[in-house]
């Protein structure tokens, strides 16, 4: 069995995240404390390109989820973590992409930007039928194990298309919750006017 794998970038806007502004200097060292020793090791020598197992990213995600107390406030610190992991992807390789797709495109484009990302996380499912009215679906298949995945992901798509002048973007989600923070299958959908 291959072990599932990581682009060291993502883990590098997950630290920066970390040590953003997002939070208080007293909130940031309680989250590093929740980062178990040997990824704390590991984290010193990341390069952007390289891969690394995902264990390394679900013990960052799952410090962030636990830096907050309801489900909704884990949500939305979730979002904005996924909202910081694409600003950086939007300032380089998307930047000159976005100009050029569509939402639509865009949404056709998912699951290749996750597969230039992760490795054995399973794969997204687009549907993209109804685009022209401002509606896609997508279905994220197979990334069982992956803890709090589900919602970064919607950080990352709501900020590609508020990127693209859409407004009023909404993106909601079935699969996730405290309960099952790593479910095999997330169905979401993307709405914008």
């Amino acid at each position: 069995m291959t072990i599932p794998m990581v682009r060291g970038y993502v883990l590098v806007q997950s630290l920066s995240f970390i040590e953003s502004s997002y939070f208080d200097a007293q909130a940031r060292r309680r989250i590093m404390d929740a980062v178990p020793s040997e990824v704390m090791k590991a984290l010193p020598d990341l390069k952007p390109h390289q891969w690394y197992p995902r264990d390394t990213l679900i013990a960052l995600q799952r410090a962030v989820a636990g830096s907050k107390d309801t489900e909704r406030e884990i949500y939305d610190v979730l979002v904005a973590y996924g909202v910081h992991v694409c600003q950086e992807a939007t300032n380089t390789f998307l930047r000159i992409l976005l100009r050029l797709l569509t939402p639509g495109l865009f949404a056709k484009k998912i699951p290749d930007f996750w597969r230039r990302d992760h490795q054995g996380s399973g794969h997204f499912e687009v549907d993209v039928q109804r685009a022209n009215e401002g509606v896609i679906k997508l279905r994220l298949v197979g990334a069982g194990g992956f803890d709090h995945i589900a919602i970064p992901s919607i950080g990352f798509v709501t900020h590609v298309l508020k990127g693209m002048g859409k407004s009023d973007v909404r993106m909601t989600q079935k699969g996730w919750s405290l309960a099952t923070p790593a479910p095999n299958e997330v169905d979401y959908e993307i709405l914008w006017a």
